[in-house]
């Protein structure tokens, strides 16, 4: 398998606050009420420190062609202005991209502590989840707002998700999602709504009251995104529209035959048809009603979460990772994008 949750000490670098069967993953280290944010950060791996080393080219495959004028040459040449970002303890690369001379990472441990004093300045929010994916090159954590929100009929969770990477961006991004209780799938709201999705540079002040406004924004994309759900459950489709929905979204032509499909594409479409199935069932009480736009979106999701699978199999962690931060976040994206306009005038953009 290969491990997208950060499994570097053997064992998965992620700390949670709740019940385990909460947490989508199921994996990492359970925490208790009032510990420490440092704590946290030992709980989730999140002790090394990123080091800039300086980038090298190789060339010894061409040391035929140079040892004469330089016999002791390693084949080892710097690369002017460019260095990699690497962990201390494993010293493994953290991402493949070179950053600049000038670039200055922020630490893991700092940013946990940052994200824990940014969510402090609300009480509404509470850190439930932080860790590390793909060997530490992506530091993130979840904060849950504690108001209930139903959307669509159905309870969701709200939550404030952040992440950094190591790639040379110098921002973390705080953005909301929303997780739907039943069968726990989780959507950027950020596909929706611009409100949603918050940036900041590694090296500006922190400033409370900025932060409360940058908070009382994401707070406000909750309250679009419920309007945005209730619209979507009153837009009725035909059995036709949402299967060329779920073509359009898995790159299939509107007018190609299921002979004509590869059988992983084919196979993907039967594996949505059935989680729309399954949904329908689900929010309907097992009745024959209408179709409607909420149900299409959240088959894609559960799709996504619980039921896609990669093309190595993997139905771990790195479908875990491409759900919330990858290609399957991109298809969620995409579904929002083609059923945000039947909405016209029910919601604002």
């Amino acid at each position: 398998m290969a491990h997208m949750i950060d499994m570097s000490n053997n064992r998965a670098n992620v700390a949670f606050r709740g019940s385990r069967n909460d947490v989508w993953h199921r994996l990492g280290q359970e925490m208790t009420e009032g510990q420490s944010i440092e704590e946290w950060a030992k709980a989730a791996g999140l002790g090394w420190t990123a080091l800039k080393v300086p980038a090298m080219a190789d060339v010894r495959e061409h040391l035929n062609e140079l040892s004469p004028q330089a016999p002791h040459f390693s084949g080892m040449v710097p690369a002017r202005d460019r260095s990699f970002m690497v962990r201390s303890d494993t010293f493994t690369l953290l991402g493949d991209n070179c950053v600049s001379d000038i670039y200055q990472p922020v630490q893991p441990a700092e940013v946990l502590d940052w994200f824990d004093r940014y969510i402090r300045v609300d009480d509404r929010f509470q850190l439930d989840v932080a860790g590390a994916l793909k060997g530490g090159s992506i530091i993130w954590a979840t904060a849950t707002y504690r108001d209930k929100l139903d959307v669509a009929g159905d309870a969701h969770v709200a939550r404030v998700l952040m992440s950094t990477t190591f790639d040379g961006s110098g921002a973390t991004i705080n953005q909301a999602t929303m997780t739907r209780v039943v069968c726990n799938n989780t959507l950027r709201l950020a596909h929706g709504t611009a409100k949603a999705i918050i940036r900041t540079r590694h090296n500006t002040r922190f400033d409370a009251a900025r932060v409360g406004k940058e908070l009382a924004q994401l707070a406000s994309g909750f309250a679009d995104f419920k309007a945005m759900g209730d619209a979507m459950a009153a837009v009725e489709l035909s059995k036709d529209y949402v299967r060329d929905f779920f073509k359009q979204c898995l790159d299939i032509p509107l007018e190609a035959k299921s002979d004509e499909l590869s059988t992983r594409k084919m196979n993907q479409f039967r594996a949505l048809s059935t989680a729309y199935s399954v949904t329908r069932r689900e929010r309907n009480a097992g009745t024959d009603a209408p179709a409607d736009a909420w149900t299409a979106l959240q088959a894609i999701t559960r799709w996504v979460d619980h039921d896609r699978t990669s093309i190595n199999g993997d139905n771990g962690e790195k479908q875990f990772t491409s759900a919330n931060f990858g290609s399957g976040d991109a298809v969620k994206g995409k579904a929002m994008a083609l059923l945000l306009p039947l909405l016209r005038d029910k919601v604002a953009a």
